[in-house]
């Protein structure tokens, strides 16, 4: 029992082998067909997003970044424009009551 589940995995993995490799050939075969420039060009624009795609989420963080801070400063300065900070606290409070 054992062999044979043996010899079954190793009669897949040998068609998924022949499989991977005639994939490979056609792509290899297609690749020679393909003029050089071309080739270039798409692996020039392949680098390109490489690079750019991380770029344009760091500057997407940090301006959420910067935004949120911005609110929290400005809703703190609301918060203390009522306020009176020349009058002692305790002074404000019995003005109130």
């Amino acid at each position: 029992m054992k062999n044979n589940a043996g010899q079954y995995l190793y009669s897949v993995f040998r068609q998924a082998a022949q499989e991977f490799r005639q994939i490979g050939q056609t792509i290899g075969d297609r690749l020679l067909r393909t003029p050089l420039p071309k080739i270039l060009v798409v692996v020039l624009a392949i680098a390109l997003l490489i690079t750019i795609i991380p770029l344009i989420i760091t500057l997407f963080i940090a301006f959420v970044l910067i935004r949120i801070l911005l609110k929290i400063l400005s809703m703190s300065m609301r918060q203390n424009q009522g306020k009176d900070t020349s009058v002692p606290y305790e002074r404000r409070i019995k003005d109130i009551h």
